[in-house]
């Protein structure tokens, strides 16, 4: 036992000084790293997105299917590694994606290429899908330098933020 934790010591000092010299993290050396984490892809008919790009009132999607099984995410390619979900509304009402969600709140053309935030996170323009009463409204903004989170280096990088009712 204790020959076993002098090697893990030995080793967790090795490996924090031997590859290089030590260097503290300072304001001009962000600390920075990117993870992916795959979302199971939510169908809804045939409109696909998932769970951060949709804005919906959760109690109005009922999930009829799951698929996790390996063989049986084949067929969906690399979009289905995260698992999917059929889901179907319970009320009948429109779901708009980005385009025309950015029309019915006029935003401009200029404004159209900006990455996108929802309540701060950010989202994949491909697969946004709302229930536009679920907005309040849409802003253009900057990464709050608090956010756990930083999407980009330029700490003067737009975005355009939209916010929603919360549950």
């Amino acid at each position: 036992m204790k020959k076993g934790c002098l090697v893990f010591l030995l080793l967790t000092f090795y490996s924090n000084f031997s590859f290089g010299q030590f260097l503290p993290e300072t304001p001009s050396r962000p600390k920075m790293a990117i993870v992916t984490v795959k979302q199971p892809l939510i169908i809804i008919g045939s409109l696909e997105t998932n769970h951060h790009s949709l804005i919906l009132d959760r109690s109005n999607l009922k999930i009829i299917k799951t698929y996790t099984d390996s063989l049986e995410l084949v067929p969906f390619g690399e979009k289905g590694q995260g698992g999917i979900i059929l889901a179907q509304l319970q009320t009948n009402i429109p779901l708009l994606r980005l385009d025309e969600v950015l029309d019915y709140y006029k935003i401009p053309a200029s404004d159209r290429t900006l990455k996108v935030m929802v309540d701060n996170n950010l989202v994949n323009p491909d697969l946004f899908l709302a229930d536009v009463s679920r907005i309040i409204k849409i802003e253009k903004t900057k990464q709050a330098i608090t956010s756990p989170f930083l999407y980009s280096l330029n700490k003067d990088e737009e975005y355009l933020n939209i916010i929603t009712q919360k549950d």
